[in-house]
């Protein structure tokens, strides 16, 4: 028997090539809530988040984020007996105890402390995620129940590669040794079945600007089908996944999500898709369409009127050039130089990406000549090239960068306004801003000079005001198509809170009140453009300089 789906959607009939399919039981608006998916079959921090984020709900503790972090926990405490789970609050501590941790969970934690104590000292003492997340299910026989409703394409699993089987079997093994379970054939078929079902239908958490990480499955939620073109998208909110619709949906169409990041180059989004054992059809992999087709094909470009993009030609009409005029489509470019660019800088030693970054920034030369700033690898380079002069101390730089990022690229790779990426960057700039407001001055670096005119033109520019306006649209847009209780719209109005609170800004106040409440008017709509657009997009102007000077000899 299916799960029950909550209310907004329902089961539609099944294909052959599709499954089962899930479609909307009435009409619903860019950015509506459709649906809220609650009781997940699993929702655990990853384990190398276990020490900092609380078992049950998921706020996460602080540590270095480079988000403001005042809405999270201020300490997490272990629980006594298995020193593993970590919980915010007796209430959270007490909640899991009688959903999981007191089923078993937490012996089988303590069983694997003590085995890596005694044979394998100075590894990590925390069990591997998927071996978690199976022991949550073993554990209880109503959440195995709901799995076992899921597809897990077992005999496709043992066709991959050898060491992933292996790895399926060897998760099974240990998760039935830590729950004190025999090994026996009938076991292991089982346990097995569920590590399938798992990894083709769990959801990742993971959000590095916030510093969450997560493994969640919903066997309703897991009964949504992809599309790279989706009219829908799931937010995280603790243990509840919320369904939020992209674009308008009709009553009785498909509700379709990305798996995947959609906006990667399709042979790389092909590679990614291979562990749902699919091909996908959408029109973006059907036709191989750039991020710029795709957002001109947006139904709502309209709502980018209040936005930091409201230039609806520019979204319609992104390029001054005849695309005829280059060699080949840039995306078939972007194609060809994305394996030499996918492997991700984050975490990698600084000394090694800045001989990385040169090289990443030249092969993606023709891309340049395009002006294909929102096709990847060449978006990843400006963003990766941005947390490099982050780390380095060079606000001025990673500011710049961030600014490019957000008018250039964001805004054709994500047509809605409301999109949590754009959201996101607009809050690092916010960031950014504020804390240039407080130290102009810009550290040495190998170009001094530029940095320099950087902080300069900045000391000229009203930047709270600048921050503030950008504010109060992430709180519309978050407000509207997210949730108040998410981390972004909590740190934004903290933020916005301690900026409105400042001493003499009653009147920025009131312009910004002003341009909220009316974006359209003549004086309203001056302001926002003179006092916030203008100076982005010349802060955004220094970019390629940027890129040019550091990592173009």
């Amino acid at each position: 028997m299916p799960p029950t789906l909550p209310s907004g959607v329902t089961l539609g009939p099944a294909s052959a090539n599709r499954g089962r399919c899930v479609i909307a039981t009435q009409a619903y608006g860019p950015g509506d809530t459709i649906a809220t998916f609650e009781d997940p079959c699993v929702a655990i921090p990853e384990s190398s988040h276990l020490d900092r984020t609380c078992s049950h709900c998921l706020k996460v503790k602080p540590v270095n984020s480079s988000m403001n972090s005042s809405a999270t926990p201020s300490s997490i405490r272990a629980c006594t007996k298995c020193q593993t789970a970590r919980y915010c609050s007796t209430v959270c501590q007490k909640a899991n105890w009688d959903l999981v941790h007191g089923k078993g969970e937490c012996k089988a934690m303590r069983r694997a402390r003590q085995f890596t104590a005694t044979m394998r000292a100075g590894s990590p003492d925390y069990l591997p995620t998927p071996v978690r997340a199976l022991i949550q299910v073993l554990v209880r026989p109503e959440m195995a129940a709901a799995v076992a409703e899921m597809e897990g394409h077992r005999e496709k699993q043992r066709e991959r590669e050898h060491k992933v089987w292996f790895d399926i079997q060897l998760q099974a093994r240990g998760s039935l040794h830590y729950v004190g379970r025999e090994d026996s054939s009938e076991n292991i078929d089982e346990a097995i079945g569920i590590v399938c079902k798992l990894m083709v239908n769990s959801f990742s958490m993971r959000d590095t600007d916030f510093d969450e990480s997560g493994f969640y499955t919903n066997a309703a939620l897991a009964m949504i089908n992809h599309s790279c073109v989706s009219n829908a998208y799931v937010d995280f909110v603790g243990r509840k996944a919320v369904l939020h619709a992209s674009r308008a949906i009709k009553e009785g169409e498909e509700i379709e999500i990305s798996y995947i990041e959609d906006t990667n180059p399709r042979a790389q989004r092909q590679k990614a898709l291979t562990q749902y054992h699919f091909t996908c059809a959408c029109p973006r992999c059907k036709d191989n369409l750039d991020v710029y087709q795709v957002c001109q094909r947006y139904p709502h470009l309209e709502m980018n009127s209040f936005s930091l993009t409201p230039d609806l030609d520019k979204l319609r009409n992104p390029f001054p050039y005849r695309p005829q005029a280059l060699s080949k489509p840039f995306q078939q470019m972007a194609d060809e130089i994305d394996p030499s660019c996918s492997e991700p800088l984050v975490g990698v030693d600084i000394a090694v990406r800045s001989k990385e970054l040169p090289r990443r920034w030249k092969l993606c030369a023709q891309l340049r000549k395009a002006e294909a700033y929102a096709v990847d690898p060449l978006t990843r380079v400006f963003s990766e090239a941005s947390v490099y002069f982050l780390q380095l101390g060079n606000i001025q730089y990673s500011l710049a960068l961030t600014a490019f990022v957000l008018l250039h690229c964001d805004t054709f790779r994500e047509p809605e306004p409301f999109a949590s990426h754009r959201l996101k960057d607009m809050f690092m700039v916010t960031k950014a801003l504020s804390y240039t407001a407080q130290a102009p001055v810009p550290p040495p670096s190998r170009n001094g000079a530029l940095a320099t005119r950087i902080a300069k033109f900045l000391s000229e520019k009203k930047q709270i005001t600048i921050g503030q306006t950008m504010l109060r649209i992430i709180l519309h847009y978050s407000v509207m198509t997210h949730s108040e209780q998410s981390l972004l719209y909590q740190h934004a109005r903290d933020l916005l809170t301690e900026v409105e609170d400042l001493p003499g800004r009653k009147d920025e106040n009131a312009l910004i009140d002003a341009f909220v409440k009316n974006p359209s008017g003549q004086g309203e709509e001056c302001f926002f453009k003179t006092v916030v657009l203008e100076p982005l997009q010349t802060l955004a102007g220094f970019a390629l300089e940027i890129m040019n000077t550091e990592f173009g000899k």
